[in-house]
């Protein structure tokens, strides 16, 4: 798989790349003097990288380029043509808007241009993402990936600067082990399975530890055999099997106290509202008494008009007979008056005798009820009985509760020691494969640190090494350091110009191992020659040129300021036809996108 052609749907902005088969260069030229002491030039030569992932499928982020200045590309189409492992061509095509949508055309021949082709003759038009990445995968048929994809790989194959940080980790494998070692181990020619299930192993191993020491810390370090808690539940039990026994022998219940207690209270508030009534109608009948006996006439006509003649003063006979009226009218009201009262008081003093029986009763009622609750020996012993069988009962839940967790702390004991030893006898099969694809010379890994210490000692003039290891926690640790002069290996890297090296040393040497199989050939290098002295430049060159000529495609970027001569001037640097696009810093003609910056 190699890539063949980069384009867009608006070429007066972003121009159509074509790629070499063999080496090609991304050229930056810093044309302007007070531009040639930046840190950053903001041409593109980075930003090319990220579009021909982008063309292969790269997920879908809110942060890459393309989707945060939006407006800026919105209307943008990229195409990526790749010549496919099986012959012929797939273009790719991807819109930036929605950017979830893909397409797919197979050809025989390259297609220089396809945005002339009509919809119809696309093969696949506007796939959702997911579908068309198992899709690629399937037209590109590289097996030696599986079971990963080819998504897996790209990162291997489109080295940004902060890939340079580490020759097997990534900057995007910053996840689990299990997420990115297996696949490193597939990828220098180890067998998948074994490790992908070291893996795994060691996750199980790991939760089964946590979730130990997690219960044995909420039972306060406790460590008690379950046969002792047994024997204690045992007792527990015998014990509370006593208490209700003896409570089952009384002659009554706790409910029983209970509701006499409640007939008291009653028969308290029955009493109190009787003696109430009871002073009321006796209040009542003092007053009616009283109104009876107060209520008689004492004025007599015959002896007024006596006073009167007396006094000499003479009473006529019409003011005889008013006198004799209003005594005859003020007694037929007295008379009506008092049998009213009388009525009253009769039905007043009948209640009273009703009331003076039901004191008698409810007082009899209340004495029996309290003489019930005074038999003070046997309720407390009642009482006494109850609280220790609560007590007991309380007790034996934490026991059991214990004996709970003692079987829990027994059955993950047991199920790590399992895990551990399914994890020992992986660890040893990792092992066994590791020492036995060391020894091989042949081997994938063989071959792979061969052609890795042969490019930097090419380039440097040194020995490096790549070797595979298991840690002390049962992981796998791969390392590439130098050889000093004593012959040892060294762990340090030398700084960033040589973990750069290490890097590109990497690429082109698995690459290489995979040249008998379909596999991708092409390697994008970001700022291949930075920070190199001009004679390891122009042997990092010609190593980029080794390698093309066995099959791969390095395509690297750098700036003119990194060629170690200049363009065509010898076979020890670049040529021409190498380079497949020239970007400069005059205007936004020399750049990627030939448009302001963004």
């Amino acid at each position: 798989m190699k890539l063949k052609r980069l384009y867009s749907n608006r070429p007066d902005v972003f121009g159509s790349i074509t790629f070499n088969n063999g080496l090609s260069a991304v050229l930056a030229e810093i044309r302007l003097p007070e531009n040639r002491d930046l840190d950053t030039h903001n041409l593109g030569k980075t930003t090319l990288a990220e579009l021909i992932d982008f063309c292969l499928l790269k997920g879908k982020s809110s942060s890459f380029f393309l989707f945060k200045h939006r407006s800026s590309f919105e209307k943008f189409a990229f195409y990526l043509e790749i010549e496919l492992p099986s012959g012929g061509y797939l273009t790719i095509g991807r819109p930036v808007d929605p950017g979830s949508k893909i397409y797919f055309k197979r050809s025989e021949s390259s297609i220089e241009d396809i945005t002339a082709v009509e919809g119809p003759d696309w093969d696949h038009l506007g796939m959702p993402f997911d579908r068309a990445k198992l899709l690629l995968d399937g037209m590109l048929a590289i097996d030696a990936l599986r079971p990963w994809g080819f998504r897996k790989a790209v990162g291997y194959l489109i080295r940004s600067q902060r890939d340079y940080l580490d020759v097997f980790q990534l900057g995007k494998f910053t996840g689990k082990h299990l997420d990115w070692k297996p696949f490193v181990a597939h990828l220098i020619g180890m067998e998948s399975e074994p490790v992908i299930g070291l893996y795994q192993k060691k996750e199980e191993l790991n939760q089964a530890t946590s979730d130990l020491a997690t219960l044995t810390r909420e039972w306060s370090g406790e460590d008690v055999d379950p046969s002792v808690l047994d024997g204690l539940i045992s007792v527990k039990r015998r014990d509370i099997d006593a208490r209700t026994a003896t409570l089952a022998s009384f002659n009554f219940q706790e409910e029983d106290t209970r509701a006499t207690t409640e007939l008291i209270d009653r028969t308290e508030a029955q009493i109190t509202a009787l003696n109430e009534e009871s002073y009321r109608l006796g209040r009542l009948v003092q007053r009616i008494d009283e109104s009876l006996e107060e209520e008689q006439v004492l004025f007599r006509p015959r002896d007024a008009a006596e006073l009167f003649r007396q006094a000499g003063v003479f009473l006529g006979d019409q003011i005889k007979r008013e006198y004799e009226q209003l005594v005859a009218f003020n007694r037929a009201i007295t008379e009506e008056r008092r049998e009213a009262l009388q009525e009253q008081l009769t039905e007043s003093q009948a209640r009273l005798v009703e009331i003076r029986k039901e004191l008698e009763t409810l007082n009899l009622r209340r004495a029996q009820s309290l003489e019930f609750l005074r038999n003070s020996d046997s309720l407390e012993k009642y009482k006494s009985l109850s609280l220790e069988l609560t007590n007991l009962q309380g007790e034996l839940s934490v026991l059991e509760a214990r004996r709970s967790a003692a079987a829990r702390l027994a059955d993950l004991r047991r199920h790590q020691r399992s895990l551990a030893e399914e994890f020992g006898h992986l660890e040893t099969a990792v092992e066994t494969q590791i020492e036995e694809i060391s020894r091989n010379e042949e081997s994938r890994f063989g071959r792979l640190r061969r052609y890795f210490t042969e490019i930097i000692y090419e380039v440097l003039g040194q020995n490096a090494i790549i070797a595979i290891r298991v840690n002390s926690q049962g992981g796998l640790d791969f390392t590439a350091e130098f050889v000093g002069t004593a012959g040892i290996a060294t762990s340090g890297d030398r700084g960033t110009s040589y973990r750069k090296l290490l890097c590109i040393a990497f690429d082109l040497a698995f690459l290489r191992t995979y040249l008998d199989v379909p596999f991708p050939r092409f390697v994008y290098h970001d700022g291949a020659l930075e920070q190199l002295e001009p004679r390891k430049r122009e042997k990092l060159i010609g190593v980029f040129r080794e390698y093309a000529a066995l099959g791969l495609q390095p395509i690297i970027s750098l700036l003119d300021s990194d060629l170690p001569l200049p363009i065509g001037s010898s076979h020890l640097t670049l040529m021409p036809e190498d380079v497949v696009v020239t970007l400069h810093d005059e205007g936004q003609e020399g750049r990627l996108f030939k448009m302001p910056t963004w």
